[in-house]
């Protein structure tokens, strides 16, 4: 194992295990309504802007099409994160079930 291997080794094991992070928030967002009322916007606005500006400087000056694809991914998630709040928001059960509680 060289130096190299190290930190490559800790950025995809720590990308692969954020990645995977992401489902159990879309199947909460997707089968409970009520958990869109206390999503952040902003906060995965960021994270999807900051994921696509590493994934473009990795395609575009470094060149590096794996960090590329994996930050694209991760964008990818973050905006699938978004549109579910979203949808879960003017979803009419959720407008019904937030008049109860």
């Amino acid at each position: 194992m060289t130096a190299v291997d190290l930190p490559f080794i800790a950025f995809a094991a720590c990308n692969a295990l954020r990645i995977a992070a992401y489902f159990p928030q879309m199947f909460k967002l997707a089968r409970e309504p009520r958990a869109a009322h206390s999503f952040s916007y902003a906060t995965w606005a960021l994270f999807t802007a900051a994921n696509l500006s590493t994934a473009g400087y990795a395609l575009g000056v470094l060149g590096d099409v794996v960090l590329g694809l994996v930050h694209a991914l991760s964008a990818l998630c973050c905006g699938a994160l978004i549109g579910l709040a979203m949808w879960r928001c003017r979803c009419p059960l959720a407008d019904r079930d937030s008049a109860f509680g």
